[in-house]
């Protein structure tokens, strides 16, 4: 029935007469430099080609989005940008009516939206019929914004777009009268356009249209003089060439042009004029005099003529006489009919503007209301040159960042109405990126031939007019020759999963020597698409994807290699480790990627799980010297991750160790959460682990990111020869339970917290003379602790950073010495996992090196054993970094200088305490840290002196002698907090 309503919807709108209205622009406009306010009177003529009776009127004022109050800057306050909130006068744009009349009739307009928005509105007079036509006389002034955002002032420098009132497209919809908002873009109606410029007369000019009189400023901007200026002033026809006389030290220039539904210009005295051409197009291009190596010498103008000649062959003829390409003052780029504004000159950028010229300027869509009309097909067509032209090939990157958005359940519909999505973020990457998916899966499906032809067939039919989905989609089914509304309605109104399976694969060899294959494929995901069947050499079959369980038979001309499912990567099946035809004794189907691990980076494949294997060693007292085995593995650099680690002791006596972590199985995704399990028997402890961490970020733009978790544990001792008897008594724990954290930016200050709590219980092995009947000492306990820290820039180029702290243990007796809660720095769970701190005589904590693992109290000039059943702390640092680099080994360095003070429980330092049931500690030091990369590996390293410590018996660095003040250092290879 779905099915029926939509073919019924699709056929409705298709076999609807088209229609557009008819708009003409009189404009004469004066320019004020130094206040930057252009003046300007606006003659709009208007004719009803609906077949509806009108009774009102609209425009845009684009420009008044760009201020305080606008709904741009509630948008961008609601998601944490800074732009135009703040904005003082004269620094913000406005475009502001100071006079009207509708059918000769003076009235002012009222703002259905706000007061001062992008939308005015008029009441007529008397109603417009079919066929009947108005005239809307206004004046107005505007003036651009200091900070730029598709227009801009700076100095001399205006680059004027949306700066009259344009009339609200009136189409099958209604009044598309739609407030700007920073997701979404522009809509307009077809029309002419004759605008004449006053401006002071040293100005250079690109704009829209071509210079029916007067002076642009382009003999004089010439890089090369011996090549004439072009102006095409005769293009139109016979234009009455009657510029205005100036006044002295100004000018008059006007423009012309038709078939156009906006009207831009930008202006700089400094612009430099090169010339080219494609076809009957000129080309034009302004540059700025320090831009001559990357805009002049041509080019720039080669590259526009190149994105030109793509752009020819994908649709067709440019439908303008002339295309101008223009260094604006904002980064980036901005289309307008036979115009951009580009930041650069990038080949890139230059075939994505020019580009919209045709996907938005020549095929008009509406920019908010289907974008994906608009950026997704020129994000399309660009990655299409580069692939086709020597460079890389976009669709694998693409592909994969679209995957992770599916499987987090970020992506929402590439239909939606622009301010509907859920953030900015997921508005751009549904609109251009995901939408260039599709297209890419559009070509997949039809193949580059037929694509070829959807395009000149689209172009052709729909130029020069309004364009939405209904009409693209008919012209590809059209062309096609296929139903597409499954691919249209999951790609662009939906967000389904795609996973096949290849369950089974028969082999018969024929009489004549050929090969009968027979495959089965399962569908596992709930959307579909055409899935090709083929082995590393070739593609030998297609299936078409919809049945849960799906046969497909061909034959070959030679016995085909191990087969595989979407071999070339293009139907986006999520999960492709279920894709390859089982074999061996386990029936395996993932290919592992086997290769020896680079510690300094993480290989990730799309269709392999790569295994990386790494042999290690260390040592301890027990064991001696150790070697071992790692293995690390992952799927898409997330899934199926691993870490096995299979090690032995060199040393008589010395046992094999095993620990081995497994994290989030790809037949289980859960969005925006890490799953795991760990194991271990290794250097005389064992246990088990499962925790669950779960981001709880609700948009992408948040700039908080909590989340919330679940541990639980089981540590026991197994052999005491490997323990530091400060730090461990021969017991064990099961314990779990759940912790929150959040990191978020406060103005300047940067904050992280957390909260976590655990609940179990302890066992304490026999001594002697323990009987068996009572083997056991078991005891419930509680253990909970909290931290808040903060970073800031402070006073004179310094970082202030602090840091606080609570933790404590509930329960009748005193905690076995692993789970105390620790004076200087982590607990022994925390540290298990590195062999270098795991066991006596470690590399880390031998008595003669003094490391420093931060967590808990954190009070670090203290001797790391040291702890009780609570602790309470505060940190504090300066930091105030003199080096810095982008690249090489050393990123930065500061110098630094700390304090650490707090209360504990008196029996983490009783021989000190005396009857006291708290004692207070502080210590206070200098150091330096460094941050460090290789590849993808980064790590910060710090070396501090703990020069002064009130109880310095109990110092990291204790020797005979020393007092409160005295030489002591450590050293640590992650940030203090």
């Amino acid at each position: 029935m779905l099915a029926l309503l939509a073919v019924l919807a699709l056929t409705d709108s298709v076999a609807a007469p088209y229609w557009q209205q008819q708009v003409a622009y009189r404009i004469t406009a004066a320019l004020d430099e130094p206040t930057g306010v252009l003046t300007g009177h606006v003659r709009i003529s208007y004719v009803n080609r609906s077949p509806t009776t009108l009774s009102d009127f609209y425009v845009h004022q684009y420009l008044n989005a760009f201020r305080p109050g606008s709904r741009w800057s509630a948008a961008d306050s609601a998601e944490g940008r800074v732009r135009f909130q703040h904005l003082r006068d004269p620094d913000y744009a406005f475009e502001r009516i100071t006079a009207s009349t509708v059918m000769g009739v003076a009235s002012p307009p009222d703002y259905p939206f706000a007061p001062d928005s992008t939308v005015a509105h008029w009441r007529l007079p008397r109603a417009l019929a079919p066929g009947d036509s108005l005239v809307v006389e206004i004046d107005w002034r505007a003036r651009p914004s200091t900070l730029p955002r598709r227009q801009g002032r700076n100095g001399r420098r205006f680059d004027f777009a949306q700066w009259y009132p344009k009339v609200v497209v009136f189409d099958r919809y209604g009044w598309e009268a739609h407030p700007l908002y920073p997701a979404g873009e522009f809509y307009g109606e077809f029309g002419t356009f004759d605008v004449t410029l006053d401006l002071p007369e040293d100005e250079v000019i690109g704009a829209t249209g071509v210079p029916v009189c007067g002076d642009p400023g382009w003999e004089r901007a010439r890089a090369m003089p011996d090549i004439a200026v072009d102006y095409q002033r005769d293009y139109y026809g016979a234009v009455p060439a009657d510029c205005p006389a100036a006044a002295a030290g100004r000018k008059t220039v006007r423009f012309r042009a038709e078939q156009v539904h906006h009207f831009a210009f930008s202006l700089n005295p400094q612009y430099v004029y090169e010339q080219g051409r494609y076809g009957n197009v000129v080309v034009r291009v302004l540059y700025q005099p320090q831009d001559t190596a990357t805009w002049g010498h041509g080019i720039a103008v080669q590259r526009t003529e190149t994105a030109l000649a793509w752009l020819d062959s994908l649709y067709g003829p440019f439908a303008w006489p002339q295309l101008t390409n223009a260094h604006r003052i904002e980064g980036g780029g901005t289309e307008f009919p036979m115009m951009v504004m580009n930041g650069g000159a990038s080949q890139g950028l230059i075939l994505h503007e020019v580009g919209h010229n045709y996907t938005m300027g020549i095929l008009a869509n509406n920019e908010w209301r289907e974008g994906w009309l608009d950026e997704g097909f020129t994000s399309f067509q660009t990655a299409w040159y580069t692939a086709t032209h020597g460079g890389e090939d976009e669709y694998p990157q693409l592909e994969a960042g679209i995957l992770f958005d599916d499987i987090d359940r970020w992506s929402q519909p590439v239909s939606m109405v622009s301010e509907d999505y859920r953030d900015f973020f997921v508005y751009n990457e549904m609109i251009y990126n995901k939408a260039q998916l599709f297209y890419e899966e559009l070509r997949y499906v039809v193949g580059d031939d037929v694509m070829r032809r959807i395009l000149r067939t689209w172009y052709a039919r729909w130029r020069l007019q309004h364009v939405d989905e209904d009409k693209f989609r008919a012209v590809c089914e059209e062309v096609s020759g296929q139903d597409l509304g499954w691919l249209f309605g999951q790609w662009l109104h939906g967000t389904p999963l795609i996973d096949y399976q290849l369950q089974k694969v028969e082999r018969r060899r024929l009489p004549d020597g050929r090969w009968n294959m027979a495959v089965t494929v399962r569908r596992l995901g709930d959307g579909w698409m055409p899935v090709e069947i083929g082995d590393e050499h070739r593609i030998y079959a297609r299936t078409t994807g919809r049945p849960e369980v799906e046969r497909v038979e061909f034959t070959a001309d030679e016995k085909p290699g191990r087969l595989m499912l979407d071999p070339r990567l293009r139907a986006h099946d999520w999960d492709m480790l279920n894709n390859r035809e089982p074999k061996g004794l386990f029936r395996d189907r993932a290919r592992t990627a086997l290769r020896l691990d680079n510690p300094t980076s993480e290989v990730v494949r799309r269709d392999r799980l790569v295994d990386a294997l790494l042999p290690v060693a260390w040592s301890n007292d027990a064991a001696g010297f150790t070697l071992g085995l790692r293995s690390r593995s992952n799927y898409l650099g997330r899934f199926d991750r691993s870490l096995v680690l299979a090690s032995a002791g060199t040393r008589t006596g010395g046992q094999g160790g095993f620990y081995g972590r497994w994290e989030n199985p790809v037949r289980h995704p859960t969005p925006r959460a890490t799953t795991a399990v760990s194991a271990w028997v290794v250097e005389g402890r064992a246990g088990a682990l499962l925790s669950w961490d779960r981001s709880a970020r609700q948009r992408w733009v948040d700039q908080a990111d909590p989340h919330m978790g679940f541990d639980a544990l089981w540590m026991a001792t197994t052999d005491v020869a490997y323990l530091d008897p400060t730090l461990w008594d021969d017991a064990g724990t099961v314990e779990a339970g759940p912790w929150i954290a959040s990191t978020w930016p406060a103005g300047r200050t940067r904050l992280h917290a957390r909260l976590g709590v655990r609940g179990g219980v302890v066992y304490r092995y026999p001594g002697p003379g323990i009987t068996a009947v009572n083997r056991y000492d078991v005891e419930g306990f509680l253990r909970g602790t909290a931290e808040l820290s903060a970073r800031r820039p402070f006073w004179g180029g310094t970082t202030l950073g602090i840091r606080l702290f609570a933790g404590g243990y509930l329960a009748h007796s005193p905690p076995p010495l692993q789970r105390r809660i620790y004076v200087a720095g982590a607990d022994p769970y925390e540290t298990f996992t590195n062999p270098l701190l795991r066991s006596s005589g470690a590399l880390f904590v031998r008595p003669d090196f003094h490391y420093q693992e931060p967590g808990d109290a954190n009070l670090r000039g203290f001797a790391p054993g040291l702890g009780g059943r609570w602790a309470a702390s505060a940190n504090v640092e300066l930091r105030r970094r003199v080096f810095r680099a982008s690249s090489g080994l050393v990123r930065s360095v500061a110098l630094e200088t700390f304090g650490d003070g707090g209360v504990v429980d008196s029996a983490a330092v009783v021989a000190a305490s005396g009857s006291a049931a708290v004692t207070t500690l502080w210590d206070a030091g200098v150091g330096i840290v460094s941050t460090h990369q290789i590849g993808d590996l980064s790590w910060t390293m710090r070396v501090e002196f703990p020069l002064l410590v009130n109880r310095w018996t109990f110092a990291a660095d204790a020797r005979p002698g020393d007092g409160r003040a005295a030489f002591r250092w450590q050293l640590s290879l992650e940030p203090s907090f």
